[in-house]
């Protein structure tokens, strides 16, 4: 009996031993702190072109983090607007990869579409990386300091279905005329046209030439085959064409910006100026902390705001835009390519 004890004693030392030296090997895998990578941008100044669309922009890299042990670590790519503290950036899952590139379509997508930065306008971006081992151990994360870089992105032209308006204002020149669109492509057209001249005679067009079919005056807001439309007065009109019903209209339009940030609030309009040149509304405006609109001819009945604050102009409810701080500012609203309208609040 004592000998059986003896190996049953000497058994259980053995399997204590062996649950130690397990023990011990699980303390050799655990995770150490990491050092954060280090961040780098290899083009921190980007003025965007569609021209080079499919071409390679940017590439973000950084050091490998080591946790002590071999491990699969992944890496997010963080990118927001500076002064955001990263509260809802971009995020760019690269793996296990220690670098990232971006085409200038796809940057430039984010910085429209994500972080709604305006369309040539330069802005300043901050970018990081984060190490992770997983969603279980999330404490031992680490993140890289921030990265800056200057980006300027470019409006991207949603193409509609056109007419084109030759005429007196611009040589009879379809190929070079300014042109209505149809958002919904329901024949409905519309688009903002400068007449600098006191008459102005023109036609539209189905295409940007003479060889498939125009409209002429069919009488007072009507289409027809045969003789010009025709516009009394100088400016810039909002022109309209129904090829449902065969009818068009124009109403002449001044621009201004108005709003809870501006000297005269919602009541007075701050006149903006036409450039024939450049094609915008634009005035020097001094404005304090709050909101804008803007409209046409000191009227609620045309009015552009930006609802879902993409820095494009809309006709959204309650779609105002915010002004986050006093100061003197550069604004301009450009109309006059039909369907891709443009504007721009700019502090001096």
């Amino acid at each position: 009996m004592i000998k059986f004890r003896s190996i049953s004693v000497f058994a259980s030392l053995m399997a204590l031993a062996v649950m130690s030296a397990c023990e011990k090997d699980e303390i050799k895998t655990i995770a150490t702190p990491g050092t954060a990578a280090v961040l780098s941008v290899n083009q921190p100044v980007l003025d965007l072109n569609s021209a080079n669309a499919d071409k390679e922009a940017v590439v973000f890299s950084w050091t490998p983090v080591d946790y002590g042990f071999a491990s699969v670590i992944s890496y997010t790519l963080q990118l927001d607007k500076k002064g955001n503290n990263f509260q809802k950036p971009v995020e760019i899952n690269a793996g296990s990869a220690l670098k990232k590139g971006l085409t200038t379509s796809e940057i430039n997508g984010l910085m429209i579409n994500k972080l709604k930065l305006t369309a040539g306008q330069a802005a300043e971006v901050e970018a990081r990386v984060i190490s992770s081992l997983g969603t279980s151990a999330e404490s031992m994360n680490t993140v890289s300091a921030t990265q800056g870089l200057s980006v300027k992105p470019y409006f991207v032209v949603i193409v509609y279905p056109a007419i084109y308006v030759p005429g007196s204002h611009q040589g009879w020149a379809p190929d070079k005329a300014p042109k209505l669109v149809s958002v919904k492509d329901d024949k409905r057209f519309e688009g903002y046209v400068y007449f600098p001249d006191e008459t102005t005679e023109f036609k539209f067009t189905n295409a940007p030439n003479w060889n498939e079919g125009d409209y002429g005056s069919g009488g007072p807001g009507k289409l027809g085959t045969s003789g010009n439309l025709t516009q009394k007065g100088s400016g810039y009109y909002l022109l309209k064409a129904d090829l449902n019903n065969s009818t068009w209209s124009s109403l002449k339009t001044i621009w201004g910006v108005l709003g809870s940030a501006t000297k005269g609030g919602w009541d007075k309009d701050q006149d903006l100026a036409y450039d024939p040149k450049s094609g915008a509304w634009t005035a020097e405006v001094a404005l304090t902390q709050g909101e804008v609109k803007f409209r046409a001819n000191d009227d609620w009945t045309l009015a552009y705001g930006d609802g879902n604050a993409d820095g494009v102009p809309d006709t959204l409810d309650n779609g105002n835009i915010k002004v986050d701080a006093a100061g003197t500012y550069i604004i301009s609203l450009n109309l006059s390519n039909a369907g891709n309208y443009t504007y721009s609040i700019t502090k001096k």
